[in-house]
């Protein structure tokens, strides 16, 4: 399968590490030390999940005003929805009205997107579609707290929107292959992030295990999917990661001993945007892989969750 093509949404409004260095007393310099983060955005009054989705497919359709015919898939995916009911999925069906095709709204916390993609893989492989649009979103500030000393820091908000078809057409990426796994087995799993009604919000408990494991299951992913198509890491000319923590990022790439060059970053302006990291990050990069050449999207997220997806321009 193939992405045909792919558009973004930011909110406007810039929150940047002098704000947290006033709220904590922390110097402002120790926030991209930490985390490789120097700003990120967040959804201003009367925006949500549902509203920066629309914004995003809006922005597809301004590029291509038919793009979204014959589309007969529609996924949303994120963890921080503004309606379960009345999902993303839903929404877009509606304002864009797209008329008798499948709605789902799918999260694995940060690899609901890799996930995502794994759902359309099979719904192709199945027949039961040809066309579909992901929506990848999150609104982390709806449900984090800025005075959470933890992680209050990490969260920006945004969205990607990209369409997939079967056969190769418009940016012509294509998705070789595409793996996900739940990995609530290890370490804290279920424990290690957690977003729970009426209580703290969005809260990481243990930051130190949720990053021993993104480190290691990133890596492995990412090996996976190469051996599995009979590749190796030099064949990769673009890793496209997970935008958690600059560090988290670095370990995994040195891991892979991916030349920094190759590595696409987006985590300095945006923040962690959850799944939408590297839908985000993806669409600001695809251009620099080149007709045959290689590139690797790599997640991994609560619960736990990891996951790839091999490209080829």
């Amino acid at each position: 399968m193939f992405i045909h093509a792919s558009a973004e949404y930011v909110p406007e409004r810039v929150v940047d590490n002098e704000y947290f260095s006033a709220l904590t007393g922390r110097p402002t310099t120790w926030f991209e030390q930490l985390t490789g983060i120097r700003q990120r955005r967040r959804a201003a009054q009367g925006e949500n999940a549902n509203t920066m989705a629309i914004a995003a497919v809006e922005n597809l359709v301004r590029q291509s005003p038919d793009v979204l015919q014959g589309v007969d898939l529609i996924i949303g995916a994120s963890y921080t929805p503004w309606d379960t009911i009345g999902t993303i999925a839903h929404v877009v069906q509606k304002h864009f009205r797209i008329h008798n095709a499948r709605a789902l709204y799918l999260s694995t916390a940060c690899s609901s997107f890799i996930d995502a993609l794994e759902v359309v893989a099979a719904y192709f492989l199945s027949g039961r579609a040809s066309k579909a649009i992901v929506i990848a979103v999150e609104h982390n500030s709806l449900y984090s707290r800025d005075s959470d000393d933890k992680s209050g820091h990490l969260w920006g908000d945004g969205a990607a929107a990209l369409v997939v078809t079967k056969d190769r057409s418009g940016q012509g990426i294509e998705i070789v292959d595409v793996r996900a796994v739940g990995r609530g087995d290890l370490g804290r799993g279920p424990e290690g992030i957690q977003m729970v009604p009426h209580q703290d919000g969005l809260v990481m408990l243990y930051g130190k295990d949720i990053f021993m494991h993104a480190c290691r299951e990133m890596v492995a992913a990412a090996q996976n999917i190469l051996q599995g198509n009979g590749l190796d890491i030099d064949a990769v000319q673009l890793v496209i990661p997970h935008q958690a923590n600059k560090r988290i990022i670095d370990c995994v790439t040195e891991h892979l001993k991916m030349p920094a060059e190759r590595v696409a970053l987006t985590i300095q302006e945006l923040g962690n945007t959850g799944c939408a990291s590297v839908a985000i990050t993806y669409h600001r990069n695809w251009q620099r892989l080149a007709r045959g050449q290689v590139g690797v999207i790599v997640t991994f997220g609560g619960g736990y969750s990891a996951g790839a997806a091999l490209l080829r321009g």
